[in-house]
Protein backbone atom coordinates (compact mmCIF):
# COMPACT_ATOMS: atom_id res chain seq x y z
CA UNK A 1 0.00 0.00 0.00
CA UNK A 2 1.03 3.39 -0.86
CA UNK A 3 2.18 5.43 2.51
CA UNK A 4 0.22 8.57 2.59
CA UNK A 5 1.10 12.23 2.91
CA UNK A 6 0.97 14.42 6.01
CA UNK A 7 0.40 17.85 4.98
CA UNK A 8 0.14 21.00 7.55
CA UNK A 9 -1.99 24.40 7.00
CA UNK A 10 0.06 27.11 8.66
CA UNK A 11 -0.79 30.51 9.25
CA UNK A 12 -1.65 33.33 12.05
CA UNK A 13 -5.48 33.33 13.30
CA UNK A 14 -7.57 34.79 10.76
CA UNK A 15 -5.74 33.82 7.84
CA UNK A 16 -8.62 31.53 6.47
CA UNK A 17 -6.46 28.52 6.66
CA UNK A 18 -9.07 26.76 8.73
CA UNK A 19 -11.82 27.53 6.24
CA UNK A 20 -9.23 26.39 3.12
CA UNK A 21 -8.83 23.45 5.29
CA UNK A 22 -12.87 22.46 4.93
CA UNK A 23 -12.87 23.16 1.71
CA UNK A 24 -10.30 20.44 0.76
CA UNK A 25 -11.88 18.19 3.00
CA UNK A 26 -14.99 18.57 0.55
CA UNK A 27 -13.33 17.97 -2.12
CA UNK A 28 -11.30 14.89 -0.45
CA UNK A 29 -14.56 13.13 0.69
CA UNK A 30 -16.31 14.27 -3.22
CA UNK A 31 -12.96 12.22 -5.09
CA UNK A 32 -13.52 9.41 -2.60
CA UNK A 33 -9.98 10.22 -1.50
CA UNK A 34 -8.87 8.34 1.98
CA UNK A 35 -8.04 10.94 4.34
CA UNK A 36 -8.04 11.97 7.89
CA UNK A 37 -7.98 15.49 9.20
CA UNK A 38 -6.44 16.99 12.97
CA UNK A 39 -7.00 20.33 14.28
CA UNK A 40 -3.89 21.46 16.94
CA UNK A 41 -4.67 22.38 20.08
CA UNK A 42 -6.69 19.52 20.63
CA UNK A 43 -8.15 21.49 23.51
CA UNK A 44 -11.27 19.71 24.45
CA UNK A 45 -9.81 16.37 23.14
CA UNK A 46 -6.53 15.67 24.79
CA UNK A 47 -5.18 16.29 28.60
CA UNK A 48 -2.55 18.59 27.40
CA UNK A 49 -4.64 20.20 25.02
CA UNK A 50 -6.55 21.89 27.77
CA UNK A 51 -3.29 22.49 29.30
CA UNK A 52 -2.35 24.21 26.33
CA UNK A 53 -5.72 26.04 26.18
CA UNK A 54 -5.04 27.78 29.42
CA UNK A 55 -1.66 28.73 28.70
CA UNK A 56 -2.98 30.63 25.55
CA UNK A 57 -5.50 32.55 27.73
CA UNK A 58 -3.12 33.28 30.31
CA UNK A 59 -4.21 31.10 33.05
CA UNK A 60 -0.77 29.77 34.04
CA UNK A 61 0.78 32.99 34.45
CA UNK A 62 3.05 35.39 31.97
CA UNK A 63 6.55 34.83 30.81
CA UNK A 64 6.68 31.41 31.05
CA UNK A 65 9.91 30.43 29.75
CA UNK A 66 9.54 29.07 25.78
CA UNK A 67 11.47 26.26 26.45
CA UNK A 68 8.53 25.08 28.91
CA UNK A 69 5.49 26.73 27.19
CA UNK A 70 6.34 24.62 24.16
CA UNK A 71 5.57 21.49 25.95
CA UNK A 72 1.95 21.03 26.47
CA UNK A 73 1.92 21.81 22.98
CA UNK A 74 4.51 18.63 21.97
CA UNK A 75 2.65 16.54 23.97
CA UNK A 76 -0.44 17.20 22.62
CA UNK A 77 0.69 16.27 19.36
CA UNK A 78 2.59 13.04 20.86
CA UNK A 79 -1.26 11.80 22.28
CA UNK A 80 -1.93 11.14 18.75
CA UNK A 81 0.92 9.94 16.99
CA UNK A 82 0.25 6.28 16.68
CA UNK A 83 -3.05 7.81 15.03
CA UNK A 84 -1.47 9.88 12.56
CA UNK A 85 1.10 7.09 11.80
CA UNK A 86 -1.53 4.58 11.62
CA UNK A 87 -3.20 6.79 9.14
CA UNK A 88 0.00 7.44 7.22
CA UNK A 89 0.36 3.55 6.96
CA UNK A 90 -2.72 3.07 6.03
CA UNK A 91 -2.36 5.37 2.87
CA UNK A 92 -4.62 8.60 3.99
CA UNK A 93 -3.64 11.92 3.54
CA UNK A 94 -3.77 13.52 6.90
CA UNK A 95 -4.33 17.15 6.88
CA UNK A 96 -3.16 19.03 10.05
CA UNK A 97 -4.56 22.59 11.09
CA UNK A 98 -1.52 23.61 12.46
CA UNK A 99 1.57 21.26 13.59
CA UNK A 100 5.07 22.09 14.62
CA UNK A 101 5.69 24.77 13.26
CA UNK A 102 2.93 26.60 15.16
CA UNK A 103 4.58 26.04 18.64
CA UNK A 104 7.76 26.81 17.23
CA UNK A 105 7.21 30.26 15.62
CA UNK A 106 5.05 31.96 17.94
CA UNK A 107 7.22 30.55 21.35
CA UNK A 108 10.44 31.71 19.17
CA UNK A 109 8.65 35.41 18.90
CA UNK A 110 8.65 36.26 22.22
CA UNK A 111 12.97 36.19 22.29
CA UNK A 112 15.86 37.65 21.03
CA UNK A 113 16.47 37.72 17.56
CA UNK A 114 19.48 36.39 17.78
CA UNK A 115 17.80 32.91 19.85
CA UNK A 116 14.68 33.11 17.49
CA UNK A 117 16.15 30.22 14.63
CA UNK A 118 18.18 28.14 17.17
CA UNK A 119 14.92 27.95 19.29
CA UNK A 120 12.46 26.46 15.82
CA UNK A 121 15.69 24.63 15.45
CA UNK A 122 15.03 23.19 19.36
CA UNK A 123 11.27 22.55 19.10
CA UNK A 124 11.40 20.27 15.75
CA UNK A 125 14.26 18.60 17.52
CA UNK A 126 12.33 17.81 20.44
CA UNK A 127 8.72 17.00 18.31
CA UNK A 128 10.50 15.24 15.52
CA UNK A 129 13.80 13.22 16.98
CA UNK A 130 12.90 12.85 20.66
CA UNK A 131 9.17 12.49 20.76
CA UNK A 132 9.14 11.07 17.09
CA UNK A 133 6.32 12.62 15.19
CA UNK A 134 6.15 12.31 11.76
CA UNK A 135 7.52 14.53 9.64
CA UNK A 136 4.76 17.01 7.28
CA UNK A 137 5.54 16.12 3.32
CA UNK A 138 3.80 19.39 2.71
CA UNK A 139 3.32 22.44 4.69
CA UNK A 140 1.17 25.09 3.00
CA UNK A 141 1.69 28.79 4.50
CA UNK A 142 -1.42 30.65 4.77
CA UNK A 143 -0.21 34.43 4.35
CA UNK A 144 -2.23 37.31 5.40
CA UNK A 145 -0.53 40.10 6.50
CA UNK A 146 -1.30 40.98 10.50
CA UNK A 147 -3.39 44.02 10.22
CA UNK A 148 -5.92 42.20 7.79
CA UNK A 149 -6.13 38.61 10.08
CA UNK A 150 -6.73 41.31 13.23
CA UNK A 151 -9.45 43.16 10.89
CA UNK A 152 -11.14 39.72 10.43
CA UNK A 153 -10.94 38.32 14.13
CA UNK A 154 -12.73 41.53 15.71
CA UNK A 155 -15.50 41.60 12.77
CA UNK A 156 -15.86 37.56 14.17
CA UNK A 157 -16.15 38.98 17.94
CA UNK A 158 -13.94 36.31 18.80
CA UNK A 159 -12.14 36.17 22.22
CA UNK A 160 -8.67 36.68 21.45
CA UNK A 161 -5.68 34.55 23.48
CA UNK A 162 -2.96 36.19 24.83
CA UNK A 163 -0.88 36.10 21.35
CA UNK A 164 -3.58 37.76 19.06
CA UNK A 165 -3.67 40.64 21.54
CA UNK A 166 -0.04 41.36 20.68
CA UNK A 167 0.24 42.69 17.17
CA UNK A 168 3.70 43.76 17.25
CA UNK A 169 4.61 39.62 18.47
CA UNK A 170 2.35 38.47 15.53
CA UNK A 171 4.78 40.83 13.11
CA UNK A 172 7.50 38.97 14.28
CA UNK A 173 5.42 35.19 13.82
CA UNK A 174 4.60 36.62 10.20
CA UNK A 175 8.47 37.06 9.70
CA UNK A 176 9.42 33.63 11.08
CA UNK A 177 6.86 31.80 9.14
CA UNK A 178 8.42 33.43 5.86
CA UNK A 179 11.47 32.50 6.94
CA UNK A 180 10.56 28.84 6.87
CA UNK A 181 8.84 29.16 3.40
CA UNK A 182 12.22 30.52 2.00
CA UNK A 183 14.40 27.69 4.04
CA UNK A 184 12.34 24.52 3.32
CA UNK A 185 11.53 23.35 -0.20
CA UNK A 186 8.28 21.74 1.02
CA UNK A 187 6.91 24.87 2.28
CA UNK A 188 4.38 26.46 -0.30
CA UNK A 189 3.33 30.17 0.56
CA UNK A 190 -0.74 30.83 -0.37
CA UNK A 191 -0.98 34.55 -0.71
CA UNK A 192 -4.69 35.45 0.90
CA UNK A 193 -4.92 39.05 -0.29
CA UNK A 194 -4.02 41.07 -3.39
CA UNK A 195 -3.91 44.66 -3.99
CA UNK A 196 -4.83 44.65 -0.01
CA UNK A 197 -7.93 43.30 -0.83
CA UNK A 198 -8.41 39.52 0.83
CA UNK A 199 -8.83 37.39 -2.41
CA UNK A 200 -11.65 35.48 -2.93
CA UNK A 201 -12.19 31.68 -0.78
CA UNK A 202 -12.66 29.44 -4.03
CA UNK A 203 -9.71 31.31 -5.64
CA UNK A 204 -7.74 30.20 -2.87
CA UNK A 205 -9.02 26.55 -2.91
CA UNK A 206 -8.12 26.22 -6.93
CA UNK A 207 -4.46 27.46 -5.83
CA UNK A 208 -4.12 24.81 -3.27
CA UNK A 209 -5.45 21.96 -5.35
CA UNK A 210 -2.80 23.71 -7.80
CA UNK A 211 -0.36 23.09 -5.15
CA UNK A 212 -0.77 20.05 -4.28
CA UNK A 213 -1.30 18.76 -7.80
CA UNK A 214 2.60 19.92 -8.48
CA UNK A 215 3.89 18.14 -5.94
CA UNK A 216 2.56 14.74 -6.20
CA UNK A 217 -0.49 14.57 -3.31
CA UNK A 218 -3.17 14.85 -5.98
Amino acid sequence: MTQGKLIVFEGTDGSGKKTQAEFLVRYLTNHNISHATIDFPRYKESFFGSIAEDLLLGKLGENIPPKLAVLPFACDRWQIKNDVISWLEGGKIVLSNRYTASSAVYHAAKLPQSEQQSFIEWVYKLEQEIIGLPKENLVLYFHMPVESAQSLIDKRGNTKDTYEKDTELLKTVETLYLSLVARYPHWKMIQCTKDSQIRPREEIHKEVLDVFAQNGIL
